[in-house]
């Protein structure tokens, strides 16, 4: 562990700012680095490197949902290949199978469940959702489930600070008008994909089949933990 200094510097033209090198060094910040800067009420500004602030949502939520985490494979790519070897071999529904595999590359977003963000809380940079944690799109199911498992946990209050913390990392979330206009077509497709699933004999939870349906309309590649591996009583 490094341990703390400080030093003085001056803010110059335009609001620019020169860490010191000794800074740098003592955060471990390279050129290039993305960094989260934050102000308080008395006036002070913190700045954090995004690995530590991903570091530091983990310290705090992992131990909190301990007994809400996935427990099954860390990951599954919907409509992509491979499954984990250890996944039971159910076919996922044709209605998902035309989703893009492989990894995103460039600008290309992915929809992301709740299950899938809890997945990364517990598993952190071994989670496979790590590499595209700065692109993803949480829809409003998901963030309705994670408020959802919050308050399981007792701990509803820190729901709007894991939501805000995850929009620093990246994690997009559709706007309100965007939720509206879409709501009635996710929602079809939504029920659509339950009946199909629980026809070939797997349960899709509503909140993941919304997810599916958002993932479809964007024709990106949707990140789950666990989905569609249940399979119906």
């Amino acid at each position: 562990m490094t341990e703390p200094i400080a030093v003085t510097a001056r803010i110059g033209q335009r609001g620019r700012l020169i860490l010191p090198v000794q800074v740098q060094r003592a955060a471990h910040l390279t050129e290039g680095d993305p960094v989260v800067l934050r102000t308080t009420t008395t006036g002070a500004i913190t700045l954090e490197p995004l690995w530590a602030v991903r570091q530091e949502l983990r310290r705090v939520f992992a131990p909190l949902l301990a007994d809400h985490l996935p427990t099954g494979p860390a990951l599954v790519l919907a409509g992509g290949h491979p499954l984990p070897a250890d996944a039971p071999p159910h076919p996922l529904p044709d209605a998902l199978r035309h989703l893009p595999a492989g990894a995103p590359t460039g600008e290309k977003r992915v929809v992301v469940t709740a299950s899938a963000v809890l997945a990364w809380i517990k598993s952190g940079p071994d989670s496979r959702v790590n590499m595209w944690l700065d692109r993803a799109v949480l829809p409003e199911a998901a963030a309705g489930e994670l408020v959802t498992v919050l308050a399981r946990a007792g701990a509803h209050e820190r729901a709007d600070h894991l939501l805000a913390e995850l929009a620093l990392l990246g994690v997009r979330r559709p706007s309100t008008a965007e939720h509206r206009t879409t709501l009635a077509t996710d929602t079809a497709h939504a029920l659509d994909l339950t009946t199909r699933t629980a026809a070939a004999g797997l349960d899709l939870p509503m909140p993941d089949a919304l997810c599916a349906a958002a993932a479809h309309r964007l024709d990106a590649p949707l990140l789950a933990a666990g989905l569609l591996l249940t399979e119906t009583p």
